[in-house]
């Protein structure tokens, strides 16, 4: 059965949070309550979100900030281990980028995927920086 791709904010926020699970972006399982309430507003209020599947089984999702006039961000794009290294993160991309072809897109990423976003047209951008205190007051990272 293929993927299929979805565009969408009415997900399975518990799944949603599993999968953030599977790929060690969270780490307490004690605040897995917290973490999903902040997961499922973070989603309903981007403007553009993308689901992929395996039949009925959510397997991986990105989500998009943007002005919609200059700017565009990718946030968020997680597949499940088991499904990983088989183009989905690619379509999940391009499905952003073609949603706004006109915007300037950004991501943060960890280095472990730098060769992933290099291979989707991204360089490394040497002036980018972010406010330390940010870390210590959000949920995800304390």
């Amino acid at each position: 059965m293929p993927i299929i791709y979805k565009e969408t904010k009415d997900l399975d926020y518990e799944r949603v949070v599993d999968i953030f699970y599977s790929v060690k972006f969270l780490k307490h399982p004690h605040k897995r309550k917290i973490y999903k309430r902040a997961i499922e507003k973070a989603f309903r209020n981007s403007q553009y979100v993308v689901a992929a599947y395996d039949n009925d089984k959510l397997i991986a999702f990105v989500r998009v900030l943007t002005d919609k006039s200059l700017f565009a961000t990718i946030w968020n794009l997680i597949v499940s281990p088991d499904y990983q290294i088989k183009g989905i993160g690619q379509t999940l991309v391009r499905r952003c980028l073609d949603k706004y072809p006109k915007l300037h897109f950004f991501t943060i990423a960890d280095k472990s995927v730098y060769k992933f976003y290099e291979k989707m047209g991204f360089k490394i951008h040497s002036h980018g920086m972010y406010l330390e205190k940010g870390r210590k007051v959000c949920l995800i990272y304390n």
